[in-house]
């Protein structure tokens, strides 16, 4: 509700600074030069079919290889080919310097100085210098303009190039691609060329080493005439044949122990009764135990079941007993039986392990007893083999790398060319944010308005602050056409004995009589059927209207309240007692030279002084200042005011006091003797709270403030009220 209340009260000024946003935004796009976006689709195909490089393996393509890639893209090598490929160097969207104005003058200083001190070899590297800036400041604007993401967890990678020129941001988006093929295939070239040459220095190694070791196996058996083949000897052959069974032997007996002795573990076990579940592989495929197993299973299914029937003593459920101890001592049974089994095994695995150790002894005895010369003849031919192999091996892998060097391929390829959309500064954009920007402000500023704006608008804010209740919000009175001239001071009255008669009131303050229905009749109503219900009855009722600042329409409101009250037929006297500005005094007997101080004092009597109202026959008792009057104040507090006020009492119905406004002067608290019920006049809109609190809080507001009976908010805007109190605004609305 307070955020509603807000914008209900400052709309007008949120919206200025709305329309005021527009005209800058449409400034900024009308200077603002547009920007197009190139993108183009990449994929770095890593299945693709060829030769395969012996020199280095291929990284794996994971999120880690494929944003490297996206490095190598953003690199500083892709942005030199694409710059000298396209002439960027050139193009003064890519050449233009972003310094600031100081930093231009230092740079020109610079130059002249070094013109000045090093004219010959500053000519000479000039031209070289400024190309190379040139290309700098290319490959700076290149870079700044370059996006590149991936798609998701896929092998696409998008190219986006943001420029003033749509044709030279496509071109150089679908370049990007070429650049960055160009590079992959000069560091694949680069790097087979690299492995190429050390296969070529290792392979001549390898060859003379296996060329000498072939040559030193022909010479030993030229000098041992060893005539025969080069394959290996019986004795050897065989020796590794009764090796190899031995090694399958022992891993054999070792299995079948494991086994054996996982047999003997179940059996104890089950035995002693401390596991009934355990089991070993073999009884899993014995259909003799499965069998058994399904029977002991049902059996104890059915005997839990029964014993809960039936009770555990029962014969049915002890028999069940019976029956599931016995297959339990036959699956024991059938167990010593596998036992038995494993043990045979066992034996005869141990068996043949013990005889191919001893065939193995034998034959190590026999090989020690080789010659001399048929070891060393082996060693010398196990050397030249490993040369022979590692020589081909390394002589297949150059071949590849020399063949990789010819095929030119690269994992990368364009499967979408650049298409161009206008990235900037588009125009619903920059529209929405100008608006955005400019509610922002007018928000900001109607915030501040609203902490500057300390005055009263409302009801609730008199009986919060003040702590009273608020009688009536007045409206504001409009002049509606001139007011009549007030008529010659020899019409007023025709002898200083007759009564005085008022006339030629303006007719803004008789809205209440000659407008009985009004929004301001019914708020001076408001405020008598307030004094009304608080005096006492049958006694006649004092009341002071009085006000903390002057111009805030207390005189007005007094005026109009006496007019109304005697316009029911009620006897009403209207005083003014503001010495300072009578106001009352100059519109309804401007000429009156007899008032109340003259009354106070005996020197007049009612009759020299009352002016009458022949419309409604309010009696008017003015105010005619005395310059040097300086004992007002003891007059109006003295017990002869006192006793005036006491006949006033039994002449008339109401008396209504038109009081100075609360200040430095004790004019109105030296009437709280006269005085019964105080009404505070508020200026709406223009008092401050905090002047009305101070002038309430001060020493000479005293009796106003503990004999007061509420406030009225005066000159109420009722075409502004709603942005305030919208129970007012409709109230008002429907009184009109």
């Amino acid at each position: 509700m307070l955020a509603v209340g807000f914008f209900r009260r400052r709309y007008l000024i949120i919206l200025t600074f709305v329309l005021l946003s527009l005209p800058v935004a449409g400034l900024y796009l009308a200077v603002t030069p547009p920007t197009f976006t190139a993108t183009a689709m990449m994929m770095i195909d890593t299945h693709k079919t060829q030769l395969p490089s012996p020199a280095f393996s291929e990284a794996s393509a994971d999120a880690g290889w494929i944003e490297s890639q996206i490095g190598i893209l953003k690199s500083t090598n892709v942005a030199s080919y694409v710059v000298d490929k396209l002439g960027l160097a050139g193009d003064p969207e890519f050449t233009k310097s972003e310094a600031g104005l100081l930093d231009r003058i230092l740079a020109f200083g610079s130059a002249v100085w070094d013109r000045r001190h090093s004219p010959a070899s500053n000519v000479q590297s000039a031209p070289s210098s400024a190309g190379t800036k040139g290309k700098q400041l290319a490959v700076a604007a290149y870079l700044a303009g370059l996006q590149v993401r991936r798609v998701g967890p896929s092998y696409l990678i998008r190219i986006e190039f943001t420029s003033h020129h749509p044709v030279q941001a496509a071109k150089i988006a679908n370049a990007i691609v070429d650049a960055y093929a160009f590079e992959q295939l000069n560091a694949k070239y680069q790097a087979n060329q690299r492995t190429s040459d050390w296969f070529r220095e290792r392979l001549e190694t390898l060859r003379q080493q296996t060329a000498a070791a072939e040559r030193a196996v022909i010479e030993f058996r030229a000098k041992n005439n060893i005539v025969g083949t080069a394959s290996k000897p019986m004795s050897d052959q065989k020796l590794a044949d009764i090796n190899s069974q031995l090694q399958a032997a022992r891993a054999h007996t070792t299995e079948v122990q494991a086994r054996l002795q996982r047999a003997e573990a179940v059996v104890r076990a089950n035995q002693s009764g401390l596991a009934k579940n355990e089991t070993i592989s073999d009884t899993l495929s014995n259909p003799i135990i499965t069998k058994l197993r399904t029977q002991y299973l049902e059996l104890v299914n059915r005997e839990a079941d029964w014993s809960v029937r039936y009770g555990k003593n029962h014969s049915a459920v002890v028999n069940l007993r019976t029956q599931i101890s016995e297959i339990r001592r036959s699956i024991a049974d059938e167990l010593d039986r596998i036992l038995e089994t494993y043990k045979s095994e066992y034996a005869i695995a141990k068996s043949r392990e013990t005889e191919l150790e001893s065939q193995l002894s034998g034959l190590m005895t026999q090989a020690h007893g080789m010659s001399e010369s048929e070891v060393t003849l082996r060693s010398l031919e196990s050397a030249a083999h490993s040369y022979r192999k590692i020589y081909d091996d390394f002589l297949q892998r150059h071949t590849e790398a020399i063949q990789q060097e010819s095929f030119p391929v690269t994992e990368a390829r364009l499967i979408s060319p650049a298409s161009v959309s206008k990235h900037g500064p588009l125009a619903s954009s920059v529209l929405m944010m100008a608006v955005l920007a400019g509610a922002v402000l007018g928000i900001g500023f109607g915030v501040l308005r609203e902490m500057l704006d300390d005055v009263f608008r409302t009801a609730g804010q008199i009986r919060s602050i003040l702590e009273t209740e608020c009688l009536a919000m007045i409206p504001l009175l409009r002049i509606r056409g001139r007011s009549p001239a007030m008529p010659p001071h020899h019409l007023l009255a025709s002898n200083d004995h007759e009564p005085r008669h008022i006339s030629g009131k303006p007719a803004l303050l008789q809205r209440a009589i000659n407008e009985p229905y009004s929004p301001f009749a019914e708020a001076i109503r408001l405020i008598r059927l307030t004094v009304d219900s608080n005096g006492e009855a049958g006694r006649a009722k004092v009341i002071g209207l009085t006000s903390c600042l002057p111009h805030e329409g207390k005189s007005t409101v007094a005026l109009c309240f006496a007019e109304l009250i005697a316009k029911s037929g009620k006897r009403v006297i209207l005083i003014d007692f503001d010495r300072h500005r009578p106001a009352l005094t100059r519109t309804l007997a401007p000429n009156a030279t007899v008032g109340l101080f003259e009354v106070l004092l005996k020197d007049n009597s009612f009759a020299d002084a009352t002016w009458t109202d022949p419309g409604t026959g309010m009696a008017f008792l003015p105010m005619v200042p005395r310059p040097h009057s300086s004992v007002v104040t003891d007059i109006f507090a003295s017990e002869q005011a006192e006793g005036v006020f006491e006949l006033l009492r039994m002449k008339y119905d109401y008396v209504i006091a038109d009081l100075p406004p609360l200040g430095p002067m004790a004019d109105v608290r030296s009437t709280s003797r006269l005085i019964d019920s105080y009404v505070l006049v508020v200026g709406w809109g223009s008092t401050k709270i905090g002047i009305v609190k101070h002038g309430l809080s001060s020493s000479n507001a005293r009796g106003v403030r503990e004999n007061m009976i509420g406030a009225v908010l005066n000159k109420v805007d009722l075409d502004t009220i709603g942005r305030y109190d919208t129970v007012g605004k409709h109230y008002y609305h429907y009184a009109s």
